[in-house]
C-alpha cells in the first residue's frame, strides 16, 4: 500500500507541474475592428492562441495577413461579425484592413518565441517547422503514462500476494 501511495503522489506532482503549461495553450484574444482602426493593433500571444477580430464599427472591414495566411473577407459594418485564426507557430504576423490600409488600419500579431518576421510578407515570412507539440506537453504525457503503468504493476503485485 505504501508503494501505491508513493506512485499516486508522483502522479499528482506530475499533473501539478505539467497541467499549467497545457492549459496555457488554447487561449483566446479579441481585437475590435472599429471605424478605420483596430483597437489593439499590435498584440503578443502564446502559441496555440486564437485571435478573434470582432466588427464593432459601422464601416466594412477585413483582417487580412500580408503573407496570405488568412483573410476574413469583408465583414459588414454594424454586423457584430467575427473572424478567428489560431496561431500555432512563433513569429510576427502583419495584417491590415483591405479598404482602410491607406488610413493606417494595420497591426501585428507576435507569437512568443518569434522565429521569423512575416510582417512584410516576403520570403522571411515562411514559418519554421517545429516538428510537433511543445516538449513540455510530450514530457508531461510520458510522465503520466509511466505513473499509470507503475500503478498498474503495483496493483497486480498486490493482488498476487
Amino acid at each position: 500500500m505504501r508503494r501505491l501511495s508513493i506512485v499516486a503522489a508522483l502522479c499528482l506532482a506530475a499533473v501539478v507541474v505539467f497541467a499549467p503549461a497545457a492549459l496555457a495553450q488554447g487561449q483566446t484574444v479579441t481585437v475590435s475592428m472599429e471605424d478605420n482602426y483596430f483597437d489593439q493593433p499590435n498584440i503578443t500571444v502564446e502559441p496555440g492562441t486564437t485571435v478573434t477580430w470582432v466588427q464593432t464599427g459601422q464601416n466594412p472591414h477585413t483582417t487580412t495577413s500580408y503573407d496570405g495566411l488568412w483573410d476574413s473577407g469583408i465583414v459588414e459594418g454594424g454586423s457584430g461579425g467575427t473572424f478567428s485564426f489560431t496561431f500555432e507557430e512563433p513569429g510576427t504576423y502583419g495584417y491590415y484592413c483591405i479598404p482602410h490600409e491607406a488610413q493606417g488600419m494595420s497591426g501585428t500579431v507576435t507569437v512568443a518565441g518569434g522565429a521569423g518576421d512575416s510582417a512584410t510578407g516576403g520570403a522571411q515570412g515562411q514559418l519554421a517547422e517545429t516538428g510537433g507539440p511543445p516538449l513540455v506537453v510530450l514530457s508531461g504525457t510520458l510522465a503520466l503514462a509511466l505513473c499509470g503503468f507503475a500503478a498498474l504493476v503495483l496493483l497486480r503485485r498486490r493482488r498476487a500476494s
